[in-house]
């Protein structure tokens, strides 16, 4: 579940003080979500202060990486040089309550659908110390 993607690179995306352990962990082969450090609530995408409690303890959660297609699009155009279109854009409901947004590979994209069991699996950019969670069908 926490396997490398071959074949399978992304950019870098921008880091910030909010998001950088998110992309820092997927490189080291774990998905990490926020979490309160008062009410444990968990949160995603990183934002200053807990949604359900307000406090700005923030701390971090390993989450399991498993979860089912909540949304999705294909997108075809505009051309990008980083990805080989036409790429699959989903949302994906964690397991553990928060979504996030990613590509799905491993499946033709005709074949995405909602509800479709998912399993997290890490892409390299060119800078070693920073990853990319994406999304394939679970047990392939």
């Amino acid at each position: 579940m926490t396997d490398a993607a071959p074949g399978y690179t992304r950019p870098v995306p921008v880091l910030d003080a909010d998001n950088a352990f998110y992309w820092r962990a997927a490189a080291q082969g774990e998905l990490r979500v926020q979490s309160c450090g008062e009410c444990g609530a968990l949160c995603h995408p990183p934002v200053p202060l807990c949604p359900v409690c307000h406090s700005a303890e923030r701390e971090t959660r390993q989450v399991s990486g498993l979860g089912r297609v909540a949304s999705f699009m294909i997108v075809h155009h505009p051309p990008n040089p980083w990805f080989e279109m036409p790429i699959g854009v989903v949302s994906i409901e964690l397991e553990e309550g928060p979504q996030v947004t990613s590509n799905i590979v491993g499946v033709p994209l005709e074949e995405v659908d909602l509800g479709m069991e998912v399993e997290v699996l890490f892409a390299g950019t060119d800078d070693p110390e920073v990853g990319v969670p994406l999304f394939r069908p679970r047990g392939r």
